[in-house]
């Protein structure tokens, strides 16, 4: 009895401990399907194999978008895995699935101990946000398909995402490339340009391979604008260097059509589309927001492969003569914000006028140096004459990179609409709705085996080796087989073949040269700032203006004004003096320019100073603040660039007490101390002389060299009807130089019968122009 009892016991406990292993083998075969979280988010289909979501980048396009993302087999068992018991799709939190298209041959056979990457493409519609974006392992048991996990994208390792930009397979276009011909398409700026009383529609494409291969653009590539409801037109596409492009390389292309009335470009959309065998669409970007403009003062990043760093600011637009005619003076800065030296660009400007509808080249007539240091900046001025009736404050500016296109990759002009194109364009949508429908599957992906080193491919319906096909979305849209010429004037030809860099509105209107708000104001002995632009005056020598000072005479209608220079080399070599223009303007915006005087010293030792003055005639009531340009005409144009401007002051001399006994002459360098002075007469032999006697005291500032063609001081004497009795000029340097101490002047051959009384004594400073003497009033004494 308790042998068949203990038998029984025994029977027992191995019924138990079956039942326990039938229990522990189904926990083991639930827990080999699961999604890890150990620093990096994993399916496993056992304990040493499981898939990892790598690099992810999404491009998104107007209705559709791309993403691109590797999974990687992790094999830590010891023996093969064979990557083609599975699959991948794209899915959706929401239940939507999307086929995954391999988009690179790898090898199907996954060595022990050692991990693959797959890489794949999947298009997805717009409005899926990442954050509902999954990407699903399924395993292939027989004839079903088992979904072993998901992986999400907004938790994987490395996640990009692009707007406007799409994702094309040129082996969609060209069957003789390779199936991973991949290559990203962005649209970087859109311009609008009149011409010719047309109007060029601009864009600026970028194209990238994704891949490690070069591609060739093929001509097949179509380029589609849709402008608005019912017109459509093709692009004339121009690639920046050739249409080949290295793995790694970025590469512009210029796409430019031309419409014959005002565009609205709210409504404007790039299309890229194949249209072989019916135009079938590889995907649309919207435009609308590519047509930015910029305001004066923007920095504009400089969106060109290998300028990574650099920006663009259009600082100012300036009225100016050009050939004696109304023009206008820009001045774009380039900084260098990178951290190495770059080459400075060669750069075109052309002046856009969307109220009269057209569009003028400027003259490139200031660049930088060849290369610009990290955290320097280039500067680049543009000039260019404005027609008549132009409207200033309507102008926009845009600069374009002058890179050379090599390549075009179409050639037809005509433009049709969506009714002309509807049944070409329904047999499309037609033949790619049958042809995606096929390839879907009932169950949104089809089971694809690859053989041999090939991998799997669940994003079509048979049997591949390696290599993905894509099969195009159907067409919604209209399309045309024409494009329009980019023109044949000069301007038309610069604008089509270089790459757009910045649009920048004018609104403000170019600043009026009568505009004085924006100046900085100026102290006399202030060191001038010079742009970096001129290489008119060498950085060592400092200049600046120590007196201005106007003076009417009424005899001769007009008024001067002498400005003085000062020139000092700080430096220890011997720097040749610059010879530049100047101008005087008024706040009616009148110029008035400057006449240097007449010097032979054309070099200037170290640690020492020169002086010398330009003159400046102008109406009697023309006075207060003025805008002073120093100006550089050393350009290839020979325009006169204003290198520094400085809002300044003249001052009135002649006006003190003319009863005065005692006092002091500004006569930089000199300062002149008249103590006491005496007028008296003497006649002898029919004619009356007068002998002025003047106690001096004269002191001059040492570094500052003097010359014999220095100004020199004008004595004049007045009677009481304002007639000029007599003249004597002194010299301050040089043989018969007045020194300190008491000095005897005198003056002969008086033009008077009789003896005046009072009479006036007028001191002038005097200087030689090219032009003749000029004289500034600086002082007036009566008896």
């Amino acid at each position: 009895m308790m042998e068949r009892l203990r038998d029984g016991n025994l029977k027992q406990s191995a019924r138990i401990a079956i039942i326990a292993t039938l229990i522990l083998a189904m926990i083991l075969s639930a827990w080999t399907h699961f999604i890890a979280f150990a620093g990096k988010e994993g399916v496993f289909v056992s304990n040493s194999v499981y898939f990892t979501l790598e690099d992810v980048a999404v491009s998104k396009g107007s209705d559709t978008q791309a993403m691109r993302f590797s999974i990687q087999l992790n094999n830590d068992s010891d023996s093969v895995v064979d990557f083609n018991h599975y699959g991948i799709k794209a899915t959706t939190t929401a239940g939507g699935n999307y086929s995954a298209q391999m988009s690179k041959a790898a090898d199907a056979l996954v060595a022990p101990h050692t991990a693959t990457k797959y890489y794949y493409t999947a298009t997805i519609p717009a409005m899926v946000t990442t954050d509902q974006l999954q990407v699903t392992v399924f395993a292939r048991n027989g004839g079903s398909l088992q979904d072993v996990g998901s992986l999400s994208v907004a938790n994987a390792q490395a996640l990009g995402e692009q707007a406007g930009q799409l994702l094309v397979n040129l082996a969609d276009v060209d069957t003789s490339l390779t199936a991973s011909s991949y290559v990203t398409v962005q649209a970087l700026k859109a311009i609008m340009v009149p011409q010719e009383g047309k109007w060029t529609i601009l864009v600026d494409a970028s194209v990238t391979p994704t891949g490690s291969e070069s591609i060739t653009l093929p001509s097949g590539l179509k380029y589609l604008l849709h402008d608005g409801p019912g017109s459509t037109l093709l692009f004339t596409s121009n690639a920046i260097d050739g249409n080949t492009i290295n793995a790694g390389q970025t590469k512009h292309v210029l796409l430019t059509a031309t419409v014959d009335t005002f565009p609205n470009v709210n409504t404007m959309s790039l299309e890229l589309a194949n249209d072989s065998v019916g135009i079938l669409s590889l995907g649309k970007l919207s435009l609308a927001s590519l047509f930015h403009i910029a305001k004066v003062g923007d920095k504009i990043p400089y969106i060109v492969q290998g300028r990574e760093g650099l920006t663009l600011e259009v600082q100012k637009a300036e009225e100016q003569l050009v050939s004696n005619k109304k023009g206008a003076l820009i001045t774009a800065v380039l900084h260098n914000d990178s951290k190495s030296t770059m080459q400075a660009p060669s750069l075109i400007g052309t002046i856009i006028s969307t109220e009269a509808a057209l569009s003028i080249a400027t003259d490139n007539i200031t660049t930088p140096d060849a290369y610009i240091a990290a955290g320097e900046s280039g500067i680049y001025r543009f000039a260019l004459q404005l027609p008549e009736g132009i409207a200033p404050d309507k102008l926009q500016f845009m600069v374009s990179d002058n890179q050379k296109t090599s390549a075009s990759t179409s050639s037809d002009s005509s433009t049709t609409t969506t009714n002309e194109t509807a049944a070409a364009t329904t047999a499309a949508s037609t033949a790619a709705t049958t042809a995606t429908s096929k390839a879907a599957g009932a169950s949104g992906v089809s089971g694809t085996t690859t053989t041999g080193t090939g991998a799997s491919n669940s994003a079509s319906g048979s049997t591949s080796s390696g290599t993905a096909t894509t099969t195009p979305a159907a067409s919604t849209g209209s399309s045309s087989s024409n494009s329009s010429s980019s023109g044949s004037s000069a301007s038309a030809a610069s604008i089509t073949s270089t790459i757009p860099i910045a649009l920048v509105s004018l609104q403000d209107g170019i600043t009026a040269a009568a505009s004085l708000n924006n100046i900085m104001p100026y102290t006399l002995g202030q060191a001038f700032l010079f742009n970096s632009g001129s290489d008119l005056i060498d950085p060592n020598l400092e200049v600046s203006v120590v007196e201005l000072n106007g003076h009417t005479n009424a005899d001769n209608g007009y008024q001067t004004v002498i400005a003085k220079f000062k020139f000092l080399n700080k430096s220890k070599e011997t720097l040749a003096l610059p010879a530049f223009d100047t101008s005087l303007t008024d706040t009616s915006g009148t110029s008035f320019p400057g006449t240097r005087q007449t010097t032979t010293l054309t070099q200037l030792i170290p640690d020492s100073a020169y002086v010398y003055s330009y003159s400046y005639m102008l109406p009697p009531a023309v006075n207060g603040d003025f805008k002073l340009s120093i100006l550089d005409a050393s350009n290839s144009s020979k325009l006169k660039l204003p290198i520094a401007e400085y809002k300044v002051t003249v001052s009135q001399t002649g006006a003190d007490d003319p009863k005065a006994i005692s006092k002091v002459l500004a006569f930089y360098p000199y300062t002149i101390k008249i103590e006491n002075w005496e007028l008296s007469s003497v006649f002898s032999s029919n004619a009356y002389t007068y002998k002025l006697k003047l106690g001096l005291d004269i002191q001059k500032v040492a570094e500052v060299i003097v010359d014999n063609d220095f100004a020199k001081l004008e004595f004049e004497i007045v009677d009481g009807r304002e007639r000029v009795l007599g003249t004597s000029e002194q010299l301050l340097q040089g043989t018969g130089k007045l020194i300190n101490g008491s000095q005897t002047i005198s003056f002969t051959d008086i033009k008077s019968e009789q003896l005046d009384y009072p009479l006036t004594l007028r001191i002038y400073e005097s200087i030689t122009t090219s032009t003749g003497i000029a004289k500034r009033l600086i002082a007036t004494f009566e008896q």
